[in-house]
């Protein structure tokens, strides 16, 4: 089974993450059939794309697991295959239709980055956001910062990815990341339907081109690169190890300061 369905209703194509059970944490498998799904939309006659979580979350970021065994691998291997993990679920920006990112329960780390790759976001007032990358022992990924960036403003998303905290989807709408909010899952529902709504009614063919303009001049490759290389070496350090010891025991990290 696919862990990324598709359907599509009308004008409107959805793409939702089905790993319930891990809150959607993002693994290798998943990155695969993401880009799959991403290209089978692209064929689809809609115009807008909904990118939605199963469950209680839209996505909880990285998986543990994945980190973990990143350890093992080899240093050569790790910033060709996290340019490639993250290269996947970015491809969501390269599809014609205008994209709407749904956002409830969870979103950490990637998997807020993910949300920030769409053209427009819907939130839950309680959702629970962290881009919490620093507090894992990681360098940040997924092109965080030109998506914070461009999401909350310079000063902003310094301040959210330099400290990793929380702050909840009223946060984000507050701060002009989201451009619609609701305070409960079915409100969400019904926000979401309707923003895809007024998007599906416009001309499509000028969406797409001004979904192109929207894009010019935004070459993410760079910063994937420096960022898969800094991971690389991030995944052999010590802070990683005590960053997901940290997670999994429900606790604050204790790093060390480097020697």
């Amino acid at each position: 089974m696919s862990l990324v369905s598709l359907r599509t209703e009308g004008r409107v194509s959805t793409l939702r993450l089905e790993r319930p059970a891990t809150l959607n944490a993002m693994s290798l498998e998943m990155a695969g059939d993401f880009a799959a799904a991403v290209k089978r939309a692209a064929r689809e006659k809609s115009a807008v794309v909904v990118l939605e979580g199963a469950g209680e979350a839209f996505s909880a970021g990285g998986d543990l697991d994945f980190i973990e065994e990143n350890r093992q691998r080899p240093r050569a291997t790790l910033a060709p295959l996290m340019r490639r993990f993250y290269s996947d679920f970015l491809s969501i920006r390269a599809l014609p239709q205008v994209t709407i990112a749904k956002i409830h329960g969870t979103a950490f780390g990637a998997g807020l980055c993910l949300a920030l790759a769409c053209d427009l976001r819907a939130v839950r007032d309680d959702a629970r956001l962290s881009l919490n990358f620093v507090r894992l022992g990681l360098n940040p990924g997924m092109a965080a910062w030109p998506l914070t960036r461009a999401a909350f403003g310079d000063a902003r998303a310094r301040a959210l990815l330099m400290t990793g905290r929380a702050f909840s989807g009223r946060d984000m709408a507050d701060w002009g990341a989201a451009c619609a909010r609701a305070a409960t899952a079915a409100e969400l529902d019904a926000l979401t339907r309707e923003l895809a709504g007024q998007v599906a009614a416009c001309s499509v063919a000028s969406l797409r081109r001004l979904k192109a303009e929207t894009r010019f001049g935004e070459d993410l490759t760079p910063y994937l690169r420096h960022e898969a290389a800094g991971q690389a070496e991030a995944f052999k350090a010590p802070d990683i190890v005590e960053g997901v010891q940290a997670v999994r025991a429900r606790r604050a990290p204790l790093f060390t300061f480097p020697s």
